[in-house]
């Protein structure tokens, strides 16, 4: 069996990916490439126009999944894997791993904008969303 162009394409992206996958992956497998774009939708890396249409289904598919395992979770009273389900939920919409930055959601913040967030002097610090609405206008831009 040959190796498709797309396969090549998911192994670079999979070298530079934070969660390594096993050296036993085969890149033809669905599962596989799922795992490789849900990675690069919560790393936000560029990729090419075909495989984001594949993401776009994955993230689709992901969220009704992630959502009925909620409610399974939730009427079992399961605490701590419903609190991880939803934190994995929280992931898929916000296109962000559970570790990142909490300003890293607001559109457009760049490393550079969060870092004079975290380095800010004010009355007090800006440690959500909610304090970069709270800040005055001359402040914030």
């Amino acid at each position: 069996r040959s190796v498709t162009v797309e396969e090549k394409a998911m192994k670079i992206l999979a070298r530079n990916l934070p969660h390594k996958l096993p050296d036993s992956a085969q890149f033809h497998d669905p599962n596989t490439k799922a795992l490789v774009l849900l990675q690069c939708h919560f790393s936000r890396k560029g990729i090419s126009a075909d495989m984001r249409n594949d993401q776009k289904v994955v993230l689709s598919e992901s969220t009704n999944l992630i959502q009925a395992i909620v409610d399974v979770i939730s009427s079992n009273g399961w605490l701590k894997p419903a609190l991880a389900a939803m934190e994995l939920s929280q992931m898929v919409v916000q296109g962000l791993w559970n570790k990142d930055h909490i300003l890293k959601q607001i559109p457009h913040f760049s490393k550079e904008i969060i870092e004079r967030c975290d380095a800010y002097e004010g009355e007090e610090p800006i440690e959500s969303v909610f304090d970069i609405l709270t800040l005055d206008d001359d402040v914030r831009n």
